[in-house]
């Protein structure tokens, strides 16, 4: 059953963050899906007996900066930034249960069933999406032709190539949660890849950020590093 749940949560929040990517700036979608932090440290309260300490209250003092100066607030831009947000922050839970079902299922006695456990989630994430994007091809009545079958090659690259580095991820993130100290894990896969990612989205894709959202990433930033609790 957690299987099951763990795949469709993670199509689902793979499709949000693509479909936010789109409507807006990948580092500030990579900034608040990280964000997702948040819902691990209040999992651990509720779930593990683990206290909220004062950085993680800061924490999501930054967070809430982060989200309000983040949407651009123009008239003309505004349905846009809406949809980009809702995205956003349905991508951000989606990564926030990934992370608590992750943790959830290496704390208990079916640890060993790692692989199985990806591979019923996996399974149930391949037809969900399958099924999703055979509906939106029929929808758009794409026609046969030589460019339709060269995006369809590329696509399917990428689908392989993505689904692999997905899994790996996966299947790495599953087993450390279990093994390694929250206050480690969580840190270095929520810190780390958002720096890499916020740094391709300056360097290789020039995305340009105003004065108020450089503050407003920056708070995102700190905020992942202190829900992160790296002070105890």
């Amino acid at each position: 059953v957690m299987g099951i749940a763990f795949g469709i949560v993670t199509a689902l929040q793979q499709i949000t963050s693509l479909k936010a990517m789109e409507k807006g700036s990948w580092a500030y979608t990579t900034v608040i899906i990280s964000l997702s932090t948040l819902i691990t440290a209040l999992s651990g309260t509720l779930f593990w007996n683990e206290k909220i300490t004062w950085s993680q209250i800061v924490g999501i003092l930054l967070m809430i900066g982060c989200l309000v100066l983040s949407v651009n607030y123009k008239s003309e831009q505004k349905k846009a930034s809406f949809q980009w947000l809702v995205y956003c922050l349905i991508a951000f839970v989606c990564t926030g249960l990934i992370g608590v079902m992750q943790k959830w299922h290496q704390s208990s006695d079916f640890r060993s069933e790692l692989n199985a456990f990806l591979v019923i989630a996996f399974a149930v994430s391949f037809v969900y999406s399958a099924a999703s994007w055979g509906h939106f091809r029929r929808k758009r009545g794409e026609k046969k032709s030589g460019a339709a079958a060269a995006r369809l090659g590329l696509t399917l690259a990428l689908l392989v190539g993505g689904g692999a580095c997905i899994a790996i991820n996966n299947k790495v993130n599953l087993y450390l949660s279990g093994v390694m100290d929250s206050a480690v894990f969580f840190p270095i896969v929520n810190g780390g890849g958002l720096v890499l990612t916020t740094l391709f989205a300056v360097i290789l894709f020039r995305e340009r950020l105003n004065p108020r959202q450089w503050v407003g990433l920056t708070f995102g930033i700190l905020s992942v590093v202190f829900l992160c609790n790296p002070f105890q």
